[in-house]
C-alpha cells in the first residue's frame, strides 16, 4: 500500500536561511545614524537589544513600538519607517541560505509534495529574505508571515493557518524548524509532526516534548514519505 500523501512547512530563519543578526545590525546602523552610536562589544547594550527583539519576534511589542523604545533608550526621536530600510538594505549583503535549502526544495517540489513556509516576523522583510536566499526555489512557494496571520508561533492558529495552506490531513503535515519551543513543541501540540533540524548540533532540552524525527542535513528531507516515514 501506498504511502498517505504528506505536506511539509518550514520555518525559515535558521532552518532555510541565515541572515546573520540583521535586524540587531538595523538598530546598530539607525543608533549610529541618530548620532548616538553604541558599541557592538558591550555586552549590555547587546542583551538589551536582543531582549527586544526577541519580544518583537514573539508579538510582545509592535514593530513602531520597538523602534521607539531603541530610540527612547538612545535620547531621540524614533522614526521606524527608517528601520525598516535600513533592514531592508542589508538583505542582499547578509541573508544567505543554509546548506541544500534550494537543491531539497527543488526535489521535493519534483515529486509533488506540498510545501510552505511559516515564519515568525514581519511580511516585507520576510518575504525579501526568502527571496534572497532561495531564489528560483521560492517561487510558487506560500509564504506564511505572523504578522499577517495575527499568530505567533509557538500557537495553534499558525499552526492551522500551515494546515489549511498544505491542504493535507494534520496527521501527515510535517513541520521543520530549529527551535524546540516554537517549532517542535509548537507543531507537536497542534497535531503536527514535528522534526527539529539540528543542524548545529545542540543538545535537545529536556524540558519540552521530543520531536517526531531528528535531521542534521537538509536533504535528509529528499525520501520523506517513502516508506521509511511513512505511517
Amino acid at each position: 500500500m501506498s504511502a498517505a500523501p504528506i505536506g511539509i512547512g518550514f520555518d525559515f530563519d535558521h532552518t532555510l536561511g541565515i541572515d546573520h543578526g540583521l535586524e540587531l545590525r538595523a538598530l546598530y546602523a539607525y543608533a549610529a545614524e541618530l548620532g548616538r552610536p553604541l558599541d557592538e562589544r558591550d555586552a549590555d547594550v547587546h542583551a538589551a537589544l536582543a531582549k527586544l527583539l526577541a519580544d518583537f519576534r514573539a508579538g510582545l511589542l509592535t514593530l513602531d513600538s520597538l523602534v521607539l523604545v531603541v530610540a527612547e533608550m538612545l535620547g531621540a526621536q524614533g522614526d521606524p519607517d527608517r528601520w525598516r530600510e535600513l533592514c531592508y538594505g542589508l538583505v542582499d549583503e547578509l541573508v544567505v541560505p543554509v546548506d541544500g535549502a534550494r537543491e531539497m526544495l527543488a526535489r521535493l517540489r519534483e515529486r509533488g509534495i506540498p510545501t510552505a513556509i511559516l515564519t515568525n516576523g514581519w511580511t516585507p522583510l520576510q518575504q525579501k529574505k526568502i527571496a534572497r536566499a532561495l531564489g528560483d526555489a521560492a517561487d510558487g512557494l506560500t509564504v506564511l508571515v505572523s504578522d499577517a496571520l495575527g499568530a505567533v508561533k509557538p500557537s495553534a492558529a499558525a499552526f492551522d493557518a500551515l494546515v489549511d495552506a498544505l491542504g493535507v490531513a494534520r496527521e501527515h503535515t510535517w513541520y521543520v524548524g530549529d527551535s524546540p519551543p516554537a517549532d517542535v513543541a509548537g507543531a507537536l501540540a497542534a497535531g503536527l509532526r514535528a522534526i527539529w533540524f539540528d543542524w548545529e548540533g545542540v543538545s535537545y532540552p529536556q524540558n519540552f516534548p521530543p520531536p517526531t524525527l531528528r535531521i542534521a542535513a537538509l536533504r535528509e528531507l529528499e525520501t520523506l514519505g517513502e516508506n521509511t516515514y511513512a505511517p
